[in-house]
Order: structure tokens, then C-alpha cells, then sequence
């Protein structure tokens, strides 16, 4: 007899949706910081818009 399908499991790291633009901020800084190995290398970020004019 056939078994019935089952959903996938789901992934062990599921993204994770940062509860403000800080922890977005240092989500990204600390991927950057991940990926630019070895430490001599400068960090790999980019900034993709304009800072809000300050007031």
C-alpha cells in the first residue's frame, strides 16, 4: 500500500527576517565579515542607496 506524502521537512537554518533596520544592518556586517577571510582582506559590503539627509 502506498504511504501518504509528506510535506518536506524544513530547512535547518530557515531565513530569518531581522526585527529592525539595526539588526539588518548587523546581519549583513557580520556576513561581510564572514565571507572576507582571511582578516587582511577588507570587508565586502556595498551600499546600494543613499544615506537619509540628516537634519
Amino acid at each position: 500500500m502506498k504511504q501518504p506524502k509528506q510535506p518536506p521537512a524544513p530547512s535547518e537554518n530557515p531565513p530569518a527576517t531581522p526585527a529592525t533596520p539595526a539588526q539588518h544592518q548587523q546581519d549583513a556586517l557580520d556576513e561581510a565579515l564572514a565571507e572576507s577571510f582571511p582578516s587582511s582582506d577588507p570587508i565586502a559590503i556595498t551600499v546600494t542607496r543613499d544615506a537619509p539627509p540628516k537634519r
